[in-house]
């Protein structure tokens, strides 16, 4: 039992440390195939609430017909438009940037403080125009981050069992 235990543990150690290596190098690839994926996953999720529509028992409940239509229509746009998917994250997250930093720009002036203290509120701003401007490279960041959290949890994975077991 407890062989089965540090085998699974060791498969599942190895495999975060290969798949954070892939999203390393692999970039925002890791996320339109997720999100591909995801509207597979809708798709087939369309079919089976039209299935249950269509052959279910007790009568036809216009529910599951209206959740097979709207988890259609959103498997096939994220199918068909996942690039744009993940690109709208970033985006959103520039806007925020440019929102929040004008608004305590606007109270840091308001207020009378110095220039010392409009400099996070100006860095915010800078920040989501840059984000705004390649939207791409926030998407990448996140995603080698995730892949180097990935990886340290693999080793640290690997460490354990090499000391417990």
């Amino acid at each position: 039992m407890i062989r089965n235990l540090i085998r699974n543990k060791t498969v599942f150690a190895v495999l975060n440390i290969v798949l954070g290596i892939y999203m390393c190098f692999a970039g925002r690839h890791v996320l339109d195939t997720i999100i591909r994926v995801a509207g597979y996953g809708l798709l087939g999720a369309a079919v089976v609430y039209a299935a249950m529509y269509f052959l279910g028992q007790g009568g036809r409940d216009q529910v599951k017909l209206g959740y097979a239509i709207a988890a259609g229509i959103a498997g096939l746009l994220i199918r068909v438009l996942a690039p744009a998917v993940v690109n709208l994250f970033p985006v959103l997250a520039g806007i925020g940037l440019i929102l929040v930093g004008a608004v305590n720009l606007a109270q840091a002036y308001k207020s009378g403080m110095s220039l010392a203290s409009m400099a996070g509120p100006a860095l915010t701003e800078v920040l989501g125009i840059l984000i705004l401007l390649r939207p791409g490279f926030l998407v990448n960041a996140v995603v080698m981050v995730a892949g180097i959290a990935l990886i340290l949890n693999g080793l640290s994975e690997l460490n354990m069992i090499r000391r417990v077991w």
